[in-house]
């Protein structure tokens, strides 16, 4: 495969077959199922927050309608800026939510691929050796592992990143630094967790190149320290919320934390919906830690210490090396430490999540790989074909899914919701709320079909829960009772949807029995909702 031949089109076109492939049967339903998980419903919340802000009140953009009377309250975790910039659009146009999330998902996945493709390109020189790095990047089992977050795929910016800060090393120009520093930023407006791992990776990659070559390094200074300037101005803006909160909210708690870093076995185990390794997802790893990369990829990166020059070869097995240990989290040394010193750190749950990095490192390791394995693979086409051919079908094998696990997405529009839009303003509170020992509960669907209202919601889903929300819980356990109403009046509560379908059938119809016994409520009727049927109440003030 020749790098005419071996274009951007083409390339897409082989990802994004390996795309379905791993995420099967996902594309089959594109517009009527997404993952079996509470994130999926979350993500398309946000999707829909944005494009209903952009064109309603853009200057309150992250005082999103969850978690009443909070604010900033699309800042409690990843704001998917711009994810929902892009979706905006198609949103406005009517584009169906579930059609829309899916393709941006499985896009995420392809256009991964693409830009390490790119980037791979230009470490080895060889479009061949690039596309099976692009395989390995776009198949890896710790996307899978996040099929359920939208902004978790949506990392082309970090191999292009590294790939503008090596042009600002090799040409020189202030554009390429100040690219990188703009691929940094789109990381971070992508997926926050990304753009701060990647910004962290980008300053080390910098010092592995300066002390492998520090006469290109002076040259390159004034462009990256351009690109450094131009992404921290574009970033407070957007991080603002998020410190405001942290100032509120308070740091994570260590425990937490420790939860969610990596350990050594962990990168022994794959997702258990991978056909070859799932049976090691039991037996080693954790939610959020199947952080296994393949054995291919491994393979093809230790056969890059064949390859030769390996100044390149060194820094990207450094950088693979960085990243895993950051994984590790507080169980770790590196990020223990940076932890104590680095503030931005301190709201982040999951350091595991850093794996993406060495994956990224381990993919450009092993297009290096397939260089050292076939010396003349830019000179024979034929060659350099069946090789590539081969690899990639063994990849695709390895990383190949049983199933995914999907579930069904209600799309018809619920009579509840219209007549509330048609009855006027007034925050919603939905029932069942959920124990605080049992957190989400419904939250999560609650909040993915106020998209029907676009009404202030008691109820919400996200990375954090406020203490107000708590209390709140807490009080109406008891509903109907004096203190539960009074706590719903303190919140401005005019509408109450009652929700069959998550109740036992005694549950729902002594509950309905009580509340119309109580003179504070005034029933408006049942009506369908999504999955069922709903009693709707005002809340009489």
């Amino acid at each position: 495969m020749s790098r005419n031949r071996l274009n951007l089109v083409s390339v897409s076109a082989i990802l994004v077959v390996m795309t379905v492939v791993i995420t099967w049967p996902q594309a089959l339903y594109l517009g009527t199922q997404v993952a079996a998980h509470n994130d999926p419903n979350f993500s398309m919340w946000r999707l829909g927050w944005i494009a209903h802000a952009l064109r309603t009140d853009p200057g309150h953009l992250f005082d999103a309608n969850i978690f009443y009377p909070e604010l900033r309250t699309l800042a409690y975790s990843d704001a998917t800026l711009l994810e929902g910039l892009v979706a905006a659009p198609f949103l406005w146009a009517h584009v169906p939510p579930v059609l829309l999330y899916n393709l941006m998902l499985l896009g995420g996945f392809a256009a991964s691929g693409v830009a390490m493709f790119v980037l791979a390109r230009r470490l080895t020189g060889s479009a061949a050796a690039a596309l099976v790095s692009a395989a390995i990047f776009t198949m890896a089992p710790y996307r899978v592992e996040h099929f359920m977050h939208l902004e978790l795929q949506w990392t082309m910016w970090i191999p292009l990143a590294f790939w503008a800060v090596h042009r600002a090393f090799d040409e020189r120009p202030l554009k390429w630094g100040l690219l990188a520093g703009l691929f940094v930023w789109l990381q971070v407006i992508s997926c926050v967790y990304y753009g701060i791992f990647l910004a962290m990776l980008v300053a080390v990659l910098v010092v592995l190149l300066v002390a492998s070559d520090a006469r290109r390094a002076r040259a390159a200074a004034p462009g990256l320290l351009l690109g450094a300037v131009v992404a921290a101005v574009l970033i407070l803006p957007y991080i603002w919320p998020y410190l405001q909160n942290a100032r509120t909210l308070g740091p994570r708690d260590v425990v937490e934390i420790a939860q969610y870093s990596a350990r050594p076995a962990d990168y022994l185990a794959s997702p258990p919906q991978n056909w070859l390794w799932g049976w090691t997802a039991a037996r080693y790893g954790t939610n959020e830690r199947h952080l296994f990369p393949g054995l291919g990829a491994v393979v093809l990166a230790l056969a890059a210490f064949a390859h030769r020059p390996r100044r390149l070869v060194w820094i990207y097995a450094a950088l693979c090396a960085t990243a895993v240990e950051l994984s590790f989290g507080v169980n770790g040394w590196l990020y223990g430490w940076l932890y104590g010193h680095v503030h931005s750190l301190d709201g982040l749950r999951a350091p595991a999540r850093f794996a993406i990095l060495a994956q990224c490192a381990l993919a450009a390791l092993s297009g290096f790989g397939v260089c050292a394995i076939a010396p003349r693979l830019r000179a024979s086409r034929a060659r350099s074909g069946a090789l590539v051919a081969g690899v990639l079908a063994l990849l695709t094998i390895e990383y190949g899914s049983s199933k995914m696990f999907l579930v069904h997405v209600a799309d018809d529009p619920p009579d509840v919701y219209t007549v509330i839009r048609t009855i006027g303003p007034g925050v919603v509170a939905e029932l069942p709320l959920p124990r605080t020992d049992g957190l989400p509960g419904w939250d999560a669907v609650y909040e993915s079909w106020s998209v029907n209202h676009w009404h202030p919601l008691v109820n919400g889903y996200s990375g954090y829960y406020p203490p107000g929300y708590i209390r709140t819980l807490e009080l109406m356990r008891t509903f109907p009772d004096d203190e539960s109403i009074a706590r719903l009046r303190a919140l401005n509560v005019r509408f109450v949807v009652v929700h069959r379908a998550f109740y036992e059938v005694a549950a729902y119809a002594s509950l309905l029995d009580r509340m119309a016994n109580r003179r504070e409520f005034k029933s408006d009727g049942h009506y369908r909702d999504p999955v069922n049927e709903a009693q709707l109440f005002e809340l009489r003030r």
